[in-house]
């Protein structure tokens, strides 16, 4: 799906880091409009791929795939979900490994995963990732559109003070329990004095 460069908010505030006019004044067949079509689906998935976010964490039960897997050591695959960005566990009872867009397995009769899912609708994406891709959008777009070395510094800076900011935002989306039953790890130091 693409985005409709012209009213997409997450593009129009990628402008307002940069301190450019609006997209929508520049028009449709504009450079600035052309580049940043070309630049949106790369920074929209550099965030998503840069953190295991809760809202695009996604789990999957995989079927074994018809694939044929080349390998004698892991003769089952699997195929990844089409909106895998990144694979973030695997639920496996033996050795497995990502090839592409094929997990090879030992594990015979299904396999399920935990990953980051591509989100293409913008609604969907919460305010401080939508935030967090503008940033990644201008610092993208800022060598043709910004001269300024020191504001293309800025924009990095700034990119990795939301990501951070977004990240504290996503860690109070799960439990602080161990879903495997083991202990938390415990501090060092206090282990070391017991």
């Amino acid at each position: 799906m693409t985005v409709d460069i012209a009213t997409s908010t997450i593009v129009a505030q990628a402008f307002d880091f940069m301190e450019k006019a609006e997209i929508s004044s520049f028009g449709d067949d504009s450079s600035e409009a052309a580049k940043a079509a070309q630049v949106y689906p790369k920074a929209r998935d550099m965030v998503l791929e840069h953190y295991d976010w809760s809202d695009a964490r996604a789990f999957a039960s995989l079927p074994v795939s018809s694939a044929p897997t080349q390998d004698p050591d892991l003769p089952v695959a699997y195929v990844l979900p089409s909106d895998c960005l990144t694979l973030r566990r695997v639920i496996a009872t033996g050795a497995w490994r990502k090839d592409g867009k094929i997990l090879r397995a030992e594990q015979d009769g299904g396999l399920s995963v935990i990953y980051t899912r591509r989100i293409e609708i913008e609604a969907e994406l919460p305010a401080f990732l939508q935030t967090a891709i503008a940033s990644q959008m201008a610092v993208l777009l800022s060598p043709k559109f910004v001269g300024s070395r020191t504001k293309r510094a800025d924009l990095r800076v700034e990119l990795n003070d939301l990501l951070a900011a977004a990240k504290r935002h996503d860690s109070h989306s799960a439990s602080h329990h161990a879903i495997d039953g083991a202990m938390p790890d415990g501090d060092w130091v206090c282990e070391a004095r017991k």
